[in-house]
């Protein structure tokens, strides 16, 4: 009797030890694996969410709709640990929620805008406040999605990039006779008004007005245009020096000599990302560089969302 009882208490022992052993496999690889999964559809929805709210916002100064206030609806975090599990063990075999924070300000990002001839002063500095989500992954890397001057940019620890390229267009404008050679340069500064900041892992809620449309300058012909950006970092100079290098390459620009780009040297700050646009001819000769510039101003702000109701 005593060997059938002790076999049984070694028996549930046993039991007992495959279960942990069960669970704590399942913690340490299924579990991040989930989380890894569910952060990275979050950061995705995000990417498409910013892409939407730069079509929208588009849509508003391209019809000049000054009297539209638009939303944009932002998850901020997956919840997941929060909302699925229950009782005494299921906490530990669901991803913990990730949040992320959303925030509308002013960062000191400038473009400036300057040229030489024609009968109008075009030159000008604009603000180039961000609306930015950054991450607070457990399992994922950190990302900052963000949008500035018409743009959506991704920034993490590789590096930033582009995702939606501003509304900055630099155009080979060249008719069939050398005389005709010119360059069109269309630049929309965009600027939001508003300082916000909302952190957790539910929905918010985005409206943006755009005010009274500033009236469109240009199209005028200059000797020269110069598209000059000061940014916090090295990193974000260089993505601008790559954008504004992709708008010439877009616009069917393949010779060099029509143009100038570059960055501050690493370690200056603010740092600067610029493009200087001669033209196919001497930039002191021949005005030969269409220049248009088409400001745009928003009003953003924040609003909560009732993640259920009673």
């Amino acid at each position: 009797m005593d060997e059938k009882g002790l076999s049984e208490v070694i028996g549930f022992i046993l039991l007992l030890g495959v279960l942990v052993t069960a669970m704590a496999l399942w913690m340490m690889y299924v579990v991040p694996a989930n989380g890894r999964e569910d952060e990275i559809s979050q950061m995705n929805a995000i990417k498409d969410r910013f892409t939407d709210y730069k079509i929208s916002l588009d849509s508003l100064w391209v019809n000049q709709r000054d009297d539209v206030t638009l939303s944009t609806s932002f998850n901020l975090g997956t919840g997941g640990g929060n909302t699925l599990a229950s009782g005494l063990f299921l906490p530990l075999l669901k991803p913990i929620g990730s949040a992320g924070v959303l925030t509308i300000a002013d960062n000191g990002d400038t473009i400036t805008l300057s040229s030489a001839g024609g009968s109008t002063n075009m030159d000008m500095t604009k603000k180039m406040n961000i609306l930015q989500y950054q991450s607070q992954n457990h399992y994922w890397l950190q990302q900052r999605y963000y949008y500035q001057d018409g743009g959506v940019f991704l920034s993490q620890d590789t590096g930033s990039t582009a995702r939606v390229s501003p509304p900055i267009s630099i155009v080979n404008n060249s008719a069939t006779t050398v005389s005709a050679f010119s360059v069109a340069v269309t630049v929309s500064p965009i600027t939001l008004d508003g300082g916000a900041s909302i952190g957790g892992n539910g929905p918010v809620r985005v409206d943006s007005r755009l005010k009274t449309l500033s009236p469109q300058l240009g199209p005028e012909k200059k000797y020269w245009v110069n598209i000059s950006v000061n940014v916090q970092d090295y990193n974000a100079a260089q993505m601008w020096n790559a954008t504004l290098n992709d708008a010439a390459a877009n616009g069917g620009i393949t010779n060099k000599t029509w143009y100038r780009s570059g960055t501050s040297l690493p370690g200056v700050q603010p740092a600067t990302a610029y493009m200087y646009v001669i033209g196919p001819y001497d930039d002191s000769t021949h005005p030969d560089v269409w220049l248009t510039i088409q400001p745009a101003e928003y009003a953003v702000t924040f609003n909560n969302i009732a993640s259920g109701l009673m």
